[in-house]
């Protein structure tokens, strides 16, 4: 080499660029969803708020972001959700490929915002890049980026993103404007869905650790304690500079309870303490389980008041209490656990079922945002508190590449059954055979194709299943006139209520 020319960089110099890691697994994410662009349109929720929306269907204009901004669409009030879905009809037309394509644009965007945000906090870009991959490429996100009508998910998530790197900022150098750049993107997450009310408090647990602003009890970590990049606050500063955001917490918290109260089953229906308490302990292990064997995934797990064995509502209660007490012991030695463990806890509190709103017991898509505290508590476990054996870097590299390639590989089949409504509800008989919902909106499908012979088994199923609902007793009854059957309709005493959120709105 010649006298005064630098040697290039290394590639693992290179790697600890958080800018390039970060921009690297934000194109691998996009590679590995963009087989959803071949999907359609689904009949669950993607007509109502996209392909039979006329809001939507006249594209973006000074009316349709007004009315965006003024009118409850599908029961939900999410502003920034309807304009991006305005934005697609404009550019691409109503073909589902284009709504699809920013979908998966918005999670390869997540994770680059997110990675880039752990990079900076931690100061560790090989354990962010870890977090950040598994978070991003596990199969539990197929259902947020391939199912056009969770589009509040994918877009909610990437303004927490932008939180995160906002808050970064803030915390390095606190002044006004840099926290009303958290507010703002903030607001712009609650504007998507209402999901991120608990932002204030995963914020608080990140100035715990890894950024060191407050500390529980003595030092938890040395190099926190030997000062860093972030000034020290008291507990009641770390608080107070958090009210706007807890302002905006109880006002959309407000703003969701009254646009889905329809939604919201009460007492009578849904029964706290022998129905929905002993459902969230449930679920709150199903989202750990299925974190570590993502197979057999399909999007409509239903509730209805199900009742749940003794034996098992013990043994979940003694799981959440295990992971509390792991939480609790790794304070000291390992706080990224211990920070890991209570964000997942926290961001699961919206979606856990303590409010019931809808059919669902649990749901792939609700685990979007609790998943990064999680990966980031498995993460520093395997790290740090993992035997001496599995510790070497090389040894970690093989183990993480072996469980992405699994995920990957899950993804694509997963990917797969949402190509349309026929093989996603197939999909979800062939694991649920008794699954009243998928056979609904399936017979509804076949009835809609001109298939009443095909449609009536499967909507006579659905009528057992939820005999109550009147829009399932109607497709029943449309199918038996399609088939020449003059059978009046006695299944189920009284219709009930009309449940919108159970069966498709066809």
């Amino acid at each position: 080499m010649m006298v005064g020319m630098k040697a290039p960089p290394s590639i693992l110099a290179i790697m600890r660029r958080p800018w390039l890691v970060s921009g690297l697994l934000g194109l691998v994410t996009f590679l590995v969803f963009l087989p959803a662009v071949n999907c359609d349109f689904v009949n669950w929720d993607d007509n109502a708020y996209v392909s039979e929306n006329q809001l939507i269907q006249q594209g973006l204009s000074w009316t349709g972001i007004r009315r965006a901004f003024t009118d409850v669409v599908f029961h939900n009030w999410a502003p920034f959700t309807v304009l991006s879905y305005m934005l697609d009809a404009t550019l691409f037309g109503m073909r589902p490929a284009g709504f699809h394509l920013t979908n998966v644009v918005l999670h390869a965007a997540t994770a680059f915002t997110v990675c880039l945000a752990l990079c900076r906090m931690t100061g560790d870009v090989g354990r962010s890049l870890a977090v950040t991959a598994l978070f991003a490429l596990h199969p539990l996100r197929v259902e947020s980026v391939a199912w056009v009508a969770e589009r509040k998910d994918v877009l909610s998530m990437f303004f927490v993103g932008l939180s995160l790197l906002a808050y970064e900022r803030f915390c390095r150098r606190p002044s006004g404007p840099r926290l009303a750049a958290v507010t703002a993107a903030m607001l712009g997450s609650l504007l998507c869905k209402s999901t991120a009310v608990t932002l204030p408090g995963l914020l608080l647990l990140l100035d715990v650790w890894p950024l060191g602003r407050i500390s529980v009890g003595q030092p938890v970590d040395a190099s926190l304690a030997a000062g860093g990049p972030y000034p020290r606050v008291t507990v009641r500063q770390a608080l107070v500079e958090k009210l706007p955001l807890v302002l905006l917490s109880f006002v959309f918290a407000f703003f969701t309870i009254v646009t889905q109260w329809h939604a919201i089953d009460g007492q009578e229906s849904v029964p706290l303490v022998s129905r929905r308490i002993p459902n969230a302990l449930y679920a709150f292990n199903w989202y750990l389980g299925t974190t570590v064997w993502p197979l057999a995934l399909h999007p409509v797990h239903m509730h209805h008041g199900v009742v749940r064995p003794a034996w098992l509502v013990v043994a979940c209660s003694l799981g959440v209490l295990a992971v509390f007490a792991m939480a609790l012991l790794c304070l000291r030695r390992t706080p990224a656990v211990t920070v890991g463990l209570l964000w997942f806890t926290a961001a699961l509190v919206p979606v856990i079922g303590i409010i019931q709103a809808g059919f669902q017991a649990h749901a792939d898509r609700f685990s979007y945002l609790p998943h990064v505290g999680l990966f980031l508590a498995m993460v520093w476990a395997v790290c740090d508190r993992s035997p001496a054996a599995l510790r070497p870097p090389a040894r970690l590299l093989v183990m993480l590449t072996m469980v992405l390639a699994f995920w990957v590989v899950a993804d694509r089949r997963q990917i797969a059954h949402w190509a349309n409504s026929e093989t996603l509800w197939q999909h979800v008989l062939a694991l649920e055979p008794d699954n009243a919902f998928a056979a609904n909106n399936l017979g509804f499908l076949y009835l809609q194709q001109g298939k009443p012979k095909q449609a009536l088994p499967l909507l006579e199923q659905a009528a057992r299943g939820i005999p109550e609902n009147r829009r399932v007793r109607r497709n029943l009854q449309l199918a038996r006139d399609a088939a020449g059957i003059d059978q009046p309709d006695t299944i189920g005493d009284s219709p009930g209520p009309q449940q919108s959120d159970v069966v498709p709105r066809p």
